[in-house]
Parts: C-alpha cells; sequence; structure tokens
C-alpha cells in the first residue's frame, strides 16, 4: 500500500512539474512574442483604430496641442489637469517606437491640425542592451519632424514640435548612456531645426549627487508616478505657455533650451 501510494505520490509530482515547466515556457514564449512584434507599427493598428473610432463619435477641436508617443503619454492620465488651461489631446498608444509614432502621425496628429505636437518617445527604441543607437533614434525623429513640418519654416507654417528628453529610467541603468546620447544628439537637431525644440525633462530629475529621483517612478521602475507627471506637467506647461503666448504675438520663437542631460551616475 505505501509502496503504491509512493509512486502515485511521485507521479503526481511529475505532473505538476512539467505542468509547471509548459505553463512556463508558453509565459516565455508569449513575451518573447510581444517583445518582437510589438517592434513592428502594425502591432499597435487596433489602439490608432481606437483613436480614429472616437474621434468620429467626438471629433477634437481643430488648433490643439498634441502629446503623441508610447507608455510615457498614453498613461498621462493627467494631462488636461496638469497642462491646463492649454487645450491638449492625448494620443499615446502602447510602447511606441519614434517610427511608429511616424508611422500613425498622417491619421492620428495631422488631421486635428494641432497649434503644436509634443514627442516623447525613444527610451522604447533603446531599450535593451540590443536597442537601436542613438543616431537611428535621431534619424526617425528627424523623419517623423518631415512629416509634422512639411514646409519647415516659421512659427505660422507648421506645427511647431516639442521634443521631451528621454528620462533614465531605474529600470534601465545598463542603457542610461545611450539616453543621455541621444538627448544630447536630439537637444542640437532642434536647436538647428525652425520650428523644433527641446524640452529637459531629465536634469530635473536628479538629485544633487547625480543620481535618479527613484520616487518619481512606480514601482515598475519605467513609468511615472503622480510625483513625477507633476513634475513634467510644471516644466511642459511653462515651456508651452510661453512660448505659444509669444507665437502668438507673431514674433519669433524662443531658442531651444540647452543640452543639459546627462548620464547620471549608477
Amino acid at each position: 500500500m505505501d509502496d503504491r501510494y509512493g509512486r502515485e505520490w511521485r507521479r503526481g509530482a511529475i505532473r505538476a512539474v512539467l505542468l509547471a515547466a509548459v505553463l512556463i515556457l508558453a509565459v516565455f514564449g508569449f513575451l518573447v512574442y510581444v517583445l518582437l512584434a510589438s517592434g513592428e507599427a502594425e502591432y499597435w493598428a487596433g489602439e490608432i483604430a481606437e483613436f480614429e473610432r472616437l474621434d468620429v463619435s467626438n471629433p477634437p477641436e481643430a488648433g490643439q496641442i498634441v502629446f503623441a508617443g508610447g507608455g510615457t503619454i498614453r498613461k498621462w492620465e493627467t494631462l488636461a489637469r496638469d497642462l491646463a488651461p492649454l487645450p491638449v489631446l492625448n494620443r499615446g498608444f502602447g510602447g511606441a517606437h519614434v517610427s511608429h509614432v511616424a508611422a500613425y502621425a498622417p491619421r492620428i496628429i495631422l488631421p486635428y491640425g494641432p497649434r503644436a505636437v509634443v514627442i516623447s518617445a525613444g527610451a522604447d527604441d533603446l531599450a535593451d542592451v540590443g536597442g537601436k543607437p542613438a543616431d537611428e533614434v535621431e534619424a526617425d525623429v528627424a523623419a517623423l519632424i518631415s512629416i509634422l513640418r512639411p514646409a519647415g519654416l516659421g512659427p505660422d507654417d507648421d506645427p511647431q514640435v516639442y521634443v521631451l528628453s528621454i528620462p533614465p529610467q531605474p529600470m534601465r541603468k545598463a542603457r542610461w548612456a545611450a539616453f543621455a546620447q541621444a538627448n544630447t544628439q536630439l537637444s542640437a537637431m532642434a536647436a538647428a531645426t525652425p520650428g523644433v525644440h527641446f524640452i529637459d525633462i531629465s536634469t530635473p530629475m536628479l538629485t544633487a549627487d547625480g543620481r535618479i529621483d527613484e520616487s518619481l517612478f512606480r514601482w515598475d521602475g519605467l513609468t511615472f508616478n503622480d510625483a513625477g507627471y507633476d513634475l513634467i506637467g510644471q516644466l511642459v506647461r511653462a515651456r508651452l505657455a510661453r512660448d505659444l503666448e509669444t507665437f502668438t504675438r507673431a514674433e519669433p520663437p524662443l531658442p531651444a533650451g540647452p543640452a543639459l542631460p546627462v548620464a547620471p551616475a549608477p
């Protein structure tokens, strides 16, 4: 009796271990699929179609400030409150790369006739050790700008474009140097391109000793919490309010801010 019970117990234990292994492999395979598929613009087609359905039932007013990009924008649930009284429209989706934003700009940015466009993307492009180099991110941003500002002239010809710096996320310390390099290049490009501006949201996130203030992020070390969004909201609102008031007076735009972001100490 005891031997038979022992054999059944061992068989049950083996089945449980095999089932757990299968489940682990299935989850791993699904994560790999998502990682690979999310690198293609087509992966986000459902979210883009949902924006278009919303536009039919509740058409946005023209001339707003459109915020576009990946998770930082998509999860900014307090955007309208944080940017008040500026009129804003949130068109962040998934974990979008810069090239994904460019692919869908004709559908979820240009139709609104925006007065300005704020872009927050690049972190997911550079995310892992095998991610894109900073030069490719810069080229993708330049391609997006050419879509948003086809005339490439003064403040009244095309929407103003604001590129937010890529913040050094706590969970991606291995890529901080790449983030800083991309920020330096994006800042320089904005300074040399009419109608394009760089907003440094990274430096204000550092402590006095040059470390990232992790209290601005959620538990995952990737996404901002309320305090983080409050901080970047203040920075972005102040810059937009100053610049757009200047554009209203038909004066030349203010120069882009300095290239401040550097790789914080790990």
